[in-house]
């Protein structure tokens, strides 16, 4: 796997260098975050210590003739490395542009919209997290077309997707050759998604940004037990961004409606609803303590969840006059009723 990784990066570097009309800029940049936790889970009396590594990501980003643009994002954190973020982007003019791969588009915000380097807490929240999980997959990615429209004061994202990220070839990763004897793979599947999001970012109101997203996902996958679904969310946010404001507030909500397949035995997950709110206060250029409170209901048979999480960051490179995100301590404590467990982690963060 990881001579693949290395291959397929070396041969988009040598194709690039071969275009002799473009001078092609290449951005290597990444993402280290090691921690520290604790936790306790209160049924089984078990607690655990130890250190970990979040996050190990690469990121390989070029650009050609001002228009094209390639993305592949890297994550070591398994046993061997995977691959999240792999597409091509082309911009049609200045507001409009596609992009053809794997990748993030219209979504819950809380999900990989808001980039790992930009998380409030040491994870995203709780609510966006289960999404991913019940639909398109817990990174939050899935193979399609993208186009979108972005101005100054906005964006609108339209997706055609597969429904299902998996890498499986008899899943989401539709690749069959024509040399094959059977072009499906022997997969038969028809249905596919569609997703529309979108934010308004005034001028008159620094740092806020309102929007929203609905999908419609008629793949099917093991994520939703085969069904369909309809999903949709609103976002109100103030402040997105750790230490960019001296108040910061963040709403989130989304919902996740499951359609029943005929003839199929009852499914006790019938919907997914969240809602979240998140304040955060600066204490200094280089330091923001914040705290968020979530509400989770997965269906009939599962308890509801409220999780709280309270913590603070600090940030040398704020202090030094650099980004807020490219060297952070975070330290965040979250306990939750529903599932009685308590979790304390110390993370730093250091991007390159």
């Amino acid at each position: 796997m990881r001579f693949r990784l290395v291959l397929v990066v070396g041969l988009f570097a040598c194709a690039a260098q071969a275009q002799p009309s473009s001078t092609p800029s290449i951005t290597l940049g990444g993402t280290l975050q090691p921690r520290f936790s604790y936790g306790h889970h209160e049924a089984s009396g078990r607690t655990r210590l130890g250190f970990g590594l979040r996050r190990a990501r690469l990121i390989v980003d070029a650009r050609m003739a001002d228009s094209w643009q390639f993305r592949l994002q890297l994550d070591g954190t398994g046993t061997s490395a995977r691959i999240l973020d792999a597409y091509i982007g082309y911009r049609l003019t200045p507001h409009w542009s596609l992009r053809l791969g794997r990748l993030s588009s219209a979504q819950p915000r809380a999900l990989t919209l808001t980039s790992h380097r930009q998380i409030d807490a040491v994870e995203r929240a709780a609510i966006a997290e289960r999404w991913g999980a019940c639909t398109i997959g817990s990174d939050g990615r899935d193979f399609g077309l993208e186009v979108a429209y972005r101005r100054e004061q906005g964006r609108l994202l339209l997706f055609l997707h597969n429904g299902d990220g998996s890498w499986e070839r008899l899943r989401g990763n539709y690749r069959e050759s024509p040399s094959s004897t059977d072009v499906t793979g022997g997969v038969r599947r028809t249905g596919m998604a569609v997703s529309l999001g979108g934010a308004l970012t005034p001028k008159a109101m620094e740092g806020l940004e309102l929007g929203g997203f609905v999908s419609y996902n008629g793949a099917g996958n093991p994520n939703t037990a085969g069904r369909r679904y309809v999903s949709y969310g609103l976002h109100l946010y103030r402040g997105a961004d750790p230490g960019s404001r001296p108040l910061r507030l963040k709403l989130d909500g989304l919902v996740v409606r499951y359609f029943r397949q005929e003839g199929a035995e009852p499914v006790p997950a019938d919907r997914l609803l969240g809602g979240a709110v998140l304040g955060a206060v600066r204490l200094h250029r280089a330091a923001e303590a914040f705290a968020r409170v979530e509400r989770l209901d997965e269906g009939r048979t599962e308890p509801d969840r409220t999780i709280l999480t309270v913590g603070f960051s600090v940030s040398p490179s704020a202090y030094r006059g650099a980004g807020y995100e490219r060297q952070r301590l975070t330290v965040a404590y979250t306990t939750e009723r529903g599932i009685a467990q308590r979790l304390l982690v110390v993370q730093w963060q250091l991007i390159f």
